[in-house]
């Protein structure tokens, strides 16, 4: 007898991927209730002190000697941390260097530096998407778990009698029911598809399944003029 049941380490990538997921998920609900909405109330601590400071972006995020910036020492003032997507944000907009002394582009620079600074660091929109994001990973993460669940009760058993199991279906098959089986990709992914007599067809996997080829090798033997030449080993 021949039995093939879920594959562990099949079982435990999905579960590893489903906990990815959830993890997301949790750190998007955080950033979007907490992480993020806290960078916007330090934002409106230190926007005052930085509406009131005139300089380039360059200048901003130029470091001392004691590896701070202005930007670093006007949020220490509020006292509130420098939120690094604004630190990024004054970075693009860092000047060219030729044009460093033009009159026009140093004014759209610090108008566009102004609006920035009005602005909070994380948008409505921002927020929302950590919840966006929230549900998409928290659905898959689900899935992950599903998929596990659903597959872990399955059985295939092949023996002299026929094959039989939850994932045969309700009712034992007779080797005589079936009527071709589909080899193409049990070399290259471990999927074999038998088609029955009776109607319907019957899909099994060793890569998801633990003991699928000892499966097969029962069916060939019991059908010999249906089996593949030398087929690849799936534990």
């Amino acid at each position: 007898m021949a039995e093939a049941k879920l594959n562990r380490e099949y079982a435990l990538r999905i579960i590893g991927v489903g906990a990815l997921m959830m993890g997301i998920c949790v750190w998007s609900i955080y950033d979007g209730t907490k992480g993020w909405p806290q960078k916007n109330t330090a934002m409106d601590k230190a926007r005052p002190l930085l509406l009131a400071t005139n300089l380039t972006a360059t200048a901003w995020l130029e470091r001392d000697d004691d590896g701070t910036s202005v930007l670093d020492r006007l949020f220490a003032e509020a006292n509130a941390k420098t939120p690094g997507k604004l630190v990024r944000k004054i970075s693009d907009l860092k000047l060219p260097a030729n044009l460093a002394n033009d009159t026009d582009s140093l004014n759209a620079h610090a108008a566009r530096l102004n609006t920035m600074f009005q602005d909070p660091v994380y948008s409505e929109g921002d927020l929302k998407g950590q919840f966006t994001m929230a549900l998409i990973t928290a659905l898959l993460g689900l899935l992950a778990f599903v998929a596990v669940g659903l597959k872990a009760p399955k059985r295939f058993v092949a023996d002299e009698r026929g094959l039989s199991g939850s994932g045969f279906g309700p009712r034992p098959i007779a080797y005589d029911d079936i009527a071709e089986i589909n080899w193409a990709k049990w070399d290259e992914k471990g999927i074999v598809r038998l088609t029955l007599k009776s109607g319907g067809n019957v899909r099994l996997d060793g890569w998801h399944f633990s003991g699928m080829t000892g499966v097969m090798d029962e069916i060939r033997k019991q059908r010999p003029e249906l089996a593949a030449g030398e087929i690849k080993n799936y534990k």
